[in-house]
């Protein structure tokens, strides 16, 4: 059985960006099963992308290939990178910070930079701009199909190269009922956010279940959301509309609504300028 390949982008499905990635895919081996996770990723933001991947990479079979585009510096020096991961799976990808989360929490073998006189897409017309077509989804099909080995893929470069996301290395503080980070991420569907403060953590302030936390969130030092909040272990445990604190499958403290989109209903972002203060109510 061939690897999978699993795609992750910022384009969105409003267009056809994803499908053409998919047909490049498909004309390298008609054979190969693509899996999309998530076309709405915040535009032009490595981090979301990084933290997305760590997400989602260790529930694939060993040899998946991940193809992760969000691309802003698409057409300049930045490298396009193919990294084998300590676990046997690959990620092709800018290397702009896209790694970070993964080079930390599983580890990278080996990186390689993208050969685009081999491993680029031959079409009519010349373009720089659509590197997930071109470069990401055409390598990933080679190397998925068996047309080239990971050797082939171009010239490995060393590990201190790896961009990383300055984000990741922002530590929360954590102590004895008092947590404060930032607001690292949020699902645009339902409108929960995320905190830079994982689940195991936040059981390190003594905070239990059912207590009430005032959660204040502002946005570069602008107030934005000051409530009591109960923390639970599911929205069911407050009334509909209302704000519940818990922790997250993602494995990261998490703030929602039940039956209602927090990010909508108070206007919350997310991104290192919003930034979270959690206290226990006394």
């Amino acid at each position: 059985m061939k690897p999978l390949i699993v795609l992750q982008t910022d384009f969105s499905l409003t267009w056809g960006a994803v499908a053409e990635m998919k047909g490049v895919i498909k004309k390298v081996d008609p054979t190969l099963e693509i899996i999309d996770s998530c076309h709405e990723i915040k535009t032009f933001d490595p981090f979301e992308a990084s933290l997305a991947l760590q997400t989602i990479e260790p529930h694939f079979p060993k040899g998946t290939v991940f193809v992760s585009v969000v691309d802003p510096g698409v057409g300049t020096d930045r490298k396009a990178s193919v990294a084998k991961l300590s676990d046997g799976n690959y990620v092709v990808t800018p290397d702009n910070g896209s790694l970070t989360h993964l080079k930390h929490l599983v580890g990278i073998q080996e990186i390689r930079e993208i050969d685009e006189t081999r491993n680029r897409y031959a079409q009519a017309e010349a373009v720089s701009v659509f590197h997930g077509r071109d470069l990401f989804g055409y390598c990933a099909a080679r190397l998925a199909a068996g047309e080239i080995t990971f050797e082939e893929v171009g010239p490995s470069y060393p590990m201190g190269e790896v961009i990383e996301c300055p984000e990741y290395h922002l530590q929360p503080t954590i102590a004895q009922g008092h947590a404060e980070g930032f607001v690292m991420t949020g699902l645009k569907h339902f409108g929960g956010i995320q905190f830079n403060i994982k689940n195991e953590d936040w059981y390190k302030t003594g905070i239990q279940l059912g207590d009430l936390v005032r959660i204040r969130i502002a946005y570069d030092g602008e107030e934005r959301f000051n409530q009591l909040v109960p923390f639970a272990t599911s929205f069911g445990h407050v009334e509909k509309g209302a704000p519940v604190l818990y922790c997250g499958s993602s494995l990261y403290l998490s703030l929602d609504c039940n039956q209602a989109n927090f990010m909508a209903t108070y206007g919350i972002e997310f991104g290192k300028e919003w930034t979270v203060s959690l206290v226990k109510q006394s």
